[in-house]
């Protein structure tokens, strides 16, 4: 145990982590553990027996059907620690919002991200996010925002089709579309009412930067990027590699703190990026919560939930960055990546060799076996 650590345990602040049911916040939650610290898990389920709340690292669990009834039981934690804050980590794009919208009353008991008077959940609307990127010099696919009634786009086709807002929508409502009557079918059948279209891009390779922003945005650490090598159809979810970062990316990492600061964020992020055939960078969107792959940084060396729980209770995190360095490693998504297999999105024996290669499963952790022992209960129906 290192001194830090040891101090962590002599006087540890309380830490909260809402989010669905999902690798995304079992990352945080062992991401924490790792440096001793266990969480107050809220999870977002119609489960009764979410299997991420059997992580090891979890002191309390609380179920809760909708975003709403998380901010309840957020507030009730909040009046347990009367006299000291606790810190808060959101994992789902509505928790996000919720927690800016109501980001006066909450910041009484909680050290919170986000920017504070709603202006956080304006920034998840496509339309806004995308004039900000445009504005602070990212190259951006054509787009408009619209709603489903319209039935003429002067956007050259294909299209990927956005939920407008993000805490509006799922990654199983982004809809790929090639022809005219794909857009007619998509108009008849789907739910959502307000979209964003923007040209699809003939990519070489997906890329993330994920991070985090302090200091509303005057500090930003992105220690490396993910390289997407087998991404899932509606997801940026996938088998890929972390690294450090190299000379191509020196000027998206320049405009991206550019684009932080001009937001006033403050807390875990990640920016999502293709590579075009053409060799451009596509700014794609910003997600102003911890990123679903987000392990990956963790796996690498850079404890970005724990430097934002030093960040929080005032201790020395630039101490621990410069103990850190960033290493190479593989990871992936095994539940999604066995439907890859399942598919044929990739045949066997590619699949054998990248599961010997992979540092870091999303589900699967030796450390913390029981989740991925529950989450099988679960999908063969031994667990309700």
């Amino acid at each position: 145990m290192t001194y830090m650590e040891q101090i962590l345990f002599e006087k540890t602040t309380p830490v909260v982590v809402v989010g669905g049911c999902h690798h995304n916040t079992l990352g945080v939650i062992r991401s924490l553990g790792y440096k001793g610290l266990k969480s107050i898990l809220i999870t977002i389920t119609k489960h009764n027996k979410p299997y991420i709340a059997y992580s090891k690292y979890v002191s309390e669990n609380f179920i809760v059907q909708n975003a709403n009834d998380a901010l309840k039981t957020i507030k009730e934690i909040g009046f347990r620690f009367l006299g000291g804050k606790t810190v808060l980590i959101a994992c789902t794009d509505g928790m996000a919002s919720i927690i800016d919208d109501n980001y006066e009353e909450l910041q009484k008991n909680f050290f919170l991200p986000g920017i504070g008077g709603g202006k956080l959940t304006e920034l998840q609307n496509k339309g806004t996010m995308t004039a900000l990127a445009l504005k602070t010099g990212f190259v951006v696919p054509q787009s408009l925002t619209c709603n489903t009634d319209m039935s003429t786009i002067d956007i050259p086709l294909p299209w990927i089709i956005k939920p407008l807002w993000s805490k509006n929508g799922k990654k199983t409502d982004i809809k790929r579309i090639y022809s005219l009557k794909d857009w007619d079918l998509y108009r008849k059948d789907d739910h959502l009412k307000d979209v964003q279209v923007q040209q699809l891009i003939k990519k070489e390779f997906e890329y993330q930067l994920i991070g985090l922003s302090l200091n509303g945005g005057s500090e930003v650490i992105i220690p490396g990027y993910s390289y997407v090598i087998r991404p899932a159809e509606t997801t940026n979810t996938g088998y890929l590699r972390y690294s450090t970062l190299d000379g191509s990316l020196s000027q998206i990492l320049e405009i991206s703190k550019k684009f932080l600061l001009e937001t006033g964020y403050t807390g875990l992020f990640s920016l999502e990026f293709l590579r075009g055939m053409d060799g451009k960078n596509y700014f794609m969107e910003i997600n102003f919560r911890n990123d679903g792959n987000a392990i990956c940084v963790t796996s690498a060396g850079v404890n970005l939930p724990f430097v934002w729980y030093l960040y929080c209770t005032g201790q020395d995190y630039k101490s621990y960055l410069n103990t850190t360095y960033t290493k190479t490693v593989y990871v992936m998504p095994e539940i999604e990546d066995l439907g890859q297999l399942k598919h044929g999105k990739v045949n066997i024996w590619q699949w054998i060799k990248d599961f010997v290669k992979t540092d870091t499963f999303m589900e699967f952790s030796r450390k913390d076996p029981n989740p991925f022992i529950h989450l099988l209960l679960n999908r063969i129906g031994f667990s309700r």
